[in-house]
């Protein structure tokens, strides 16, 4: 199972460096009131780390509540 998570982990991370380095061009982005032109590389890290986080937290979010009743 190891192995099957860390083959899928390189894949993912393969596919992210491709996408960023065809991608490197700067775009705008509007944001609330933030108004800013960035890389498009840069804003596609972000937005892969944000995914990667929530995903952590929605995976332990209901066994931190099934300890908390115990």
């Amino acid at each position: 199972m190891r192995e099957v998570k860390l083959g899928l982990l390189l894949v993912v991370a393969t596919l992210l460096g491709v996408v960023m380095v065809q991608n490197s061009r700067p775009i705008p982005v509007k944001f609330l009131s933030w108004d800013q032109e960035i890389s498009t590389l840069l804003l596609v890290l972000i937005v892969f780390v944000v995914g990667l986080l929530t995903g952590f937290a929605l995976a332990r979010w209901p066994q931190s509540r099934k300890d908390d009743l115990e």
